[in-house]
Parts: C-alpha cells; sequence; structure tokens
C-alpha cells in the first residue's frame, strides 16, 4: 500500500520534497477534475449563444460565458504551475508558421485591448523565416501572457509588439520579442519579485487589477525550456517594455501544405498594391503583411500622395492592381474621392475597425471591392486583395467579404467520436450549422467501424473514451490504411496537454478542450484541406 502523505502545513515530519512532490501531484489531478466540469460549461454555454436568443438571455450568457472563461484561465494556469514544478512538462517539437501563430494570438487579444480603448499592434522584422520547429501552443501562451499582462496594466495609449529575430552558430534562430507599453509601470523594487509565482507588484496592484500572479512566472518558465530568458525595462507612470528569446530551429512544411502555399505566392508574386491609412502603425502593419504575400505594396498618409503614387507605378511598367483603404470608421467618403478621380475601375479593399450595421449595402452601392471589418487576422487582407484582383482579371463585381472568403471551402464529411452526449450534440450542431455533414459515434471502436464502411474527410476523436480511446482507435484506423490506400486526417480532441502524444499516434490535428466555433472550423477544415480534402 502506497505511503500517505498529510499535505497540511503542520509540524509534523514530513521530508520537505515529499511534501511538495505530494502537493503537485494533489494540485494536477484538482486541476483536472476542475477542468473537466468547466469544460462542459464553456461548450454548453457556446451552444447556446448559437441559437435564436433575447437580447436579455444573451447578455446573461455572455457574462456566465466569461467567468467560465476566466475560471478556466486560472485553473490552466494552476495546472501547468503543478506540472512545472514537478518536472512533468516536455515542449513538443513541430513545424509552425511563426507570423500566422502570432497574428492568430493578436487576433484574439484585440478586443481586450478594445475594450480599454488601447491601441495593440504588432510587427515583424523583415525576413525572418516563415516555419520554425518547436511547440507552437507553449510559444503562444508565452507571448500571450506577455501581452495580456501589458494590456491588462496599461489604461491609456498603447501595447506595442515586436518580433525579430537573427542566426545562431547551430543553424536555428534566436527570437526576440518586446512587448512595449503605456501602462502603470513598476517599481523597481518589484520588478524581479513579479517572476515568482503567486506574486504582483504590491498589494495595491493585486486590489486594483485582479490576478494571483502567475502569467510572468509561466511565462518565464517556458522562455527557459526555449532556451531563451524574459526580463524587462520600466519606469513608474510611464510604462514598461518586456523583453523575451527563445531559440528554435528551422522548420519546413509538410509537403501537402507547402506545396499549397508555393502556388499561393506564386499567383501573387510581384503585385503592386498601394496601401492608403492615416495612421502609421496601420500602414507598416499592413506593409509588413502583404509583403509576406509576395506583393509589392507602396504605403501613403492620404489621398494627394496615393495620385502620384499610381501615377509613378504606371510610368514604371508596374501599375497598381488594388488599393487597401484603411482610414478609421467612416473611410466611405474617402473612397468616393478617390473613385471620381479615375475612370477605370480599380478594385479596392476598404478596412474598418469594427462594422456597422448597412455597411455592406453601402459598398455595392459604392463599387467597393472587398470589405473587411475588424477584428481580423493580417493574413486575411492579403487573402482578400488576391481576390478582388482575381475577380477584377473576370470582370465580375462580387462584393468580398470575411464570409465570402470563408464560403470559398468545401462542404467536408465528418466523423465524430466523443463519449460526452453534450460535446456530441453541440459539436454536430455547430459543424452542421457550418454546411458539414456528420457521423457521430460514442467510442473509439464505433469509429474505427464507421471508417470501414464510409469515406470521410476528416476524423475528430475525444482521447478520453470508454470501450477503445481515441490513441486506440487512431491505431487501429492506421493500420488498415494500407489496404484502403487512403489517409484520413484525423484531429485530436482533449481537455489535457497531449499533443506529443497526439503526434506520436499519427493524428494531423489538435483541438484543446474547450474550443469555441471559430476555432473548430479552422481546425478542422485547415487539416482537412492539407490533407487534399
Amino acid at each position: 500500500m502506497d505511503e500517505a502523505i498529510d499535505l497540511r502545513d503542520d509540524d509534523r515530519n514530513v521530508p520537505a520534497h515529499r511534501a511538495a512532490d505530494a502537493r503537485s501531484r494533489f494540485l494536477v489531478n484538482t486541476s483536472q477534475e476542475i477542468r473537466t466540469k468547466v469544460d462542459d460549461i464553456v461548450t454548453r454555454t457556446a451552444g447556446i449563444l448559437d441559437s435564436t436568443l433575447s437580447l436579455e438571455q444573451r447578455g446573461a450568457l455572455v457574462a456566465v460565458q466569461q467567468s467560465a472563461d476566466s475560471l478556466l484561465t486560472l485553473v490552466n494556469d494552476l495546472y501547468d504551475v503543478s506540472r512545472l514544478e514537478e518536472g512533468d512538462f516536455v515542449l513538443e517539437n513541430t513545424p509552425f508558421l511563426l507570423r500566422r501563430t502570432v497574428d492568430h494570438l493578436i487576433k484574439l487579444l484585440s478586443p481586450m485591448a478594445a475594450q480599454k480603448g488601447i491601441d495593440l499592434t504588432h510587427e515583424f522584422q523583415a525576413g525572418l523565416p516563415d516555419w520554425l520547429m518547436g511547440d507552437p501552443g507553449r510559444f503562444r501562451q508565452m507571448v500571450a501572457n506577455l501581452v495580456e499582462n501589458a494590456v491588462k496594466f496599461t489604461n491609456v495609449g498603447a501595447v506595442r509588439v515586436r518580433v525579430t529575430g537573427e542566426a545562431n552558430a547551430a543553424g536555428g534562430l534566436d527570437l526576440h520579442i518586446t512587448v512595449a507599453d503605456t501602462g502603470i509601470g513598476i517599481p523597481d523594487d518589484a520588478q524581479q519579485r513579479i517572476f515568482e509565482w503567486f506574486t504582483q507588484g504590491n498589494a495595491a496592484t493585486s486590489r486594483n487589477f485582479g490576478g494571483i500572479g502567475l502569467g510572468l512566472p509561466i511565462a518565464a518558465k517556458l522562455a527557459s525550456k526555449m532556451g531563451g530568458r524574459i526580463w524587462l525595462e520600466s519606469q513608474t507612470g510611464i510604462g514598461s517594455t518586456f523583453h523575451c528569446t527563445a531559440s528554435l530551429q528551422l522548420g519546413d512544411a509538410p509537403d501537402e501544405t507547402q506545396s499549397i502555399i508555393d502556388a499561393f505566392r506564386s499567383a501573387s508574386e510581384e503585385v503592386p498594391v498601394l496601401v492608403i491609412s492615416d495612421l502609421e502603425d496601420e500602414r507598416r502593419r499592413l506593409v509588413t503583411t502583404l509583403g509576406e504575400n509576395k506583393m509589392s505594396p507602396i504605403a501613403v498618409a492620404h489621398l494627394e500622395p496615393a495620385f502620384s503614387a499610381m501615377k509613378r507605378a504606371a510610368e514604371r511598367g508596374s501599375p497598381i492592381k488594388a488599393v487597401v483603404l484603411a482610414m478609421g470608421d467612416d473611410p466611405f467618403h474617402i473612397y468616393e474621392r478617390f473613385r471620381s478621380a479615375f475612370v477605370e475601375r480599380m478594385p479596392v479593399v476598404v478596412t474598418v475597425p469594427s462594422g456597422r450595421r448597412g455597411d455592406a449595402s453601402l459598398c455595392r452601392e459604392l463599387g467597393v471591392a472587398g470589405y473587411l471589418a475588424g477584428p481580423y487576422e493580417p493574413s486575411d487582407v492579403g487573402d482578400m486583395v488576391k481576390a478582388v484582383i482575381e475577380l477584377a482579371k473576370r470582370g465580375e463585381t462580387t462584393l468580398v467579404t470575411s464570409h465570402w472568403l470563408r464560403e470559398g471551402r468545401s462542404s467536408l464529411k465528418v466523423l465524430l467520436a466523443d463519449d460526452s452526449p453534450t460535446n456530441l450534440r453541440l459539436t454536430t450542431r455547430m459543424l452542421e450549422n457550418r454546411d458539414h455533414s456528420v457521423t457521430a459515434v460514442e467510442n473509439g471502436r464505433l469509429a474505427v467501424e464507421a471508417t470501414r464502411i464510409d469515406n470521410f474527410d476528416v476524423v475528430l476523436m475525444d482521447l478520453q473514451m470508454p470501450v477503445m480511446d481515441g490513441i486506440q482507435a487512431t491505431a487501429a484506423i492506421r493500420a488498415e490504411e494500407s489496404a484502403r490506400g487512403r489517409r484520413i486526417p484525423i484531429v485530436a480532441i482533449t481537455a489535457y496537454d497531449d499533443r506529443q502524444r497526439c503526434i506520436e499516434a499519427g493524428m494531423d490535428g489538435y483541438l484543446a478542450k474547450p474550443y469555441r466555433p471559430q476555432e473548430l472550423f479552422d481546425t478542422v477544415e485547415r487539416v482537412a484541406s492539407s490533407n487534399g480534402g
């Protein structure tokens, strides 16, 4: 029989390391149990919010969802603390897109900044490699903790994220991420203390801003595990700049993904695009994004230099093919002035910080080619510019929107395996609302049998199931595929950090519970597309 260890802080003669180990195990197990329950709350709430509700009902459910999200963040942090302290923490090593990872992160955090009225921007050093090897989830978590901390302690001004890097002697890349804010600043005597568990700058900070002091210590531990470190420069009342480094190896895209990327890039290489924006940060962000799409962006602050830039481009034999107009909340009067100066049709993409009712109708009336309302991923701009250029070549006048881009996907045939009736019902409804067809089963054995009698574009496989779990079911499916002659993409669904185990089992994607509809769609459609589905 295992010897029990009392976790109470009394004068019993329990070795310190054994008590610490027992506390870590207790925290891991408890965190897992709580997280499972909170997952259920978040998933149920997301499903109900996807239905028809009154304003009062929707407001109440959004409040429930926000509270559940906050609780889930806390539980996840406690779980990470326990695993980091226990030593049971292994980073995965898989190819990931650096810019896409950071772009997606900033998009997710933009509403948090917008609620406080502060500007959240990011930029990349020119020439950074596309693909790196590492743990994209933990890299994203590390940067997110720094950005969330900056937004939290900034009430006026901006938070600016910059990603740079340089080659190292091992043939990899030493990344350097800076997160600069115009917040409250950190006193000298507290700058080292904030990287200790459950610690903030002082009692007043904790009382005024909340939190229990886990985000920065977790980020520091993750940076250390990635061969880097975190430090800061700060002045009270002026702001702080956090520096974070990580040493990663260069990576290559999977063959199928790389072929798609290469085809996408070759179609848009050297396309001259004009950017008009009166905000310097927005101009820089758009130039970076379009440049990464192998376009040739030219940026100006207002209409007068825009006309000159277009004239010079035409004289050089490289006429502008499209325009991105980003002039605040009401850019349409600027668009009308721009259009009146040209007889020929010039496709223009109009971006706004947030959409308003009637914008789409106004765009169609004015002849706008593309309309993009924030918050959006920077990569969406590149996709939209390519679309409007192609439509202009065909002489079509369709208004390109985010919805239009999404509708370019194919309807998928999905197999969903999950032993939770709630998850089965809600995930099925989300996918069907997206026009995908779903076959739902309750365990891994039924999933294996389903793949024997039908062809699926993608399988969503919960890891924790009775009869046959997700890992066992994946192994059985993979074993039978040589005779079938077709590999089925499989996405793991789990509430725990099982990424490495999923990769080793031959899974193609990873979906962490609780997932929102867009996370589900993005993962399923990306995995199916990369497999040729």
